[in-house]
């Protein structure tokens, strides 16, 4: 009698573990479900986070602390003119403030359009300049 007794409880047992086993792989299954998921809202609030920054105003301040005042950068779109250079438009654009040679400005000019080859410029073809101002646009 106590055998039969100890077999039942032994299937019980094994019963119980084999059941053990299968809600642990059924968590097992779901977290593994609900991870891409999570990583693939954080990808996706990272994004839109750094889509924010570049949809806003491109207005950055820049404080000089000799004269105490604030200076904004902007960027612009500027249509390119017949005859126009990076040097003329540098030129125009230009401060003496932020840029120490007019060379400094137009290599931020070519980095900001991706012109890494050549300085030819075309009539009619949009570049982004930068410019500084005092006043908050």
């Amino acid at each position: 009698m106590f055998d039969i007794i100890q077999n039942r409880t032994n299937v019980q047992n094994i019963y119980s573990e084999v059941s053990m086993f299968r809600y642990i792989r059924k968590i097992k299954r779901s977290h593994i479900v609900k991870m891409p998921v999570i990583a693939a809202s954080l990808v996706l609030t990272a994004m839109i986070f750094t889509l924010s920054f570049a949809i806003r105003s491109s207005a950055q301040s820049f404080g000089d602390p000799s004269d105490g005042e604030v200076y904004y950068r902007y960027t612009a779109m500027y249509r390119v003119c017949a005859g126009d250079t990076l040097s003329s438009i540098a030129k125009e654009y230009m401060d003496d403030i932020h840029y120490s040679s007019e060379a400094q400005y137009i290599n931020e000019i070519r980095k900001m359009n991706g012109m890494y080859g050549s300085d030819d410029l075309t009539t009619g073809e949009l570049i982004s300049v930068c410019y500084y101002s005092t006043e908050y646009k």
